[in-house]
């Protein structure tokens, strides 16, 4: 494939005289695939977990709850800390430093979890 290709990439005038220069319809649609494959592939970048990955390891989203629109409640691992988090499109707030961190290996509802959690704060 690359031995095809070197050979268009570097045409000498001399060799490109028997060939038709390409219109400008092929040259748009083929900008427009190329643009278009970047984007799908920066989307399937985002939704995957391979960002989460690379980073390191030292901060991690281990749950996250809607509560409007924009809004929503995050809780965050930050070295052996978990932190609950408010986020909105304007700012990031820390509301709490859980004493008991929620369990990474349960599938259960984070809003189960945090009403646990915050029902077990309110008796304290």
């Amino acid at each position: 494939m690359i031995r095809l290709l070197v050979p268009l990439l570097f045409a000498t005038p001399a060799l490109a005289e028997g060939v038709n220069p390409p219109s400008i319809t092929s040259w748009l649609l083929s900008s427009l695939m190329v643009i278009g494959l970047i984007l799908v592939l920066g989307f399937l970048l985002k939704k995957s977990k391979l960002t989460q990955v690379m980073g390191g390891g030292q901060m991690k989203v281990i749950a996250t709850l809607p509560v409007g629109y924009k809004e929503k409640l995050m809780v965050v691992k930050v070295g052996e800390q978990q932190l609950l988090i408010g986020v909105t499109p304007q700012q990031v707030n820390f509301l709490y430093r859980l004493e008991q961190p929620l369990d990474e290996s349960q599938p259960q509802a984070f809003s189960q979890q945090l009403g646990k959690l915050m029902g077990k704060h309110e008796k304290s």
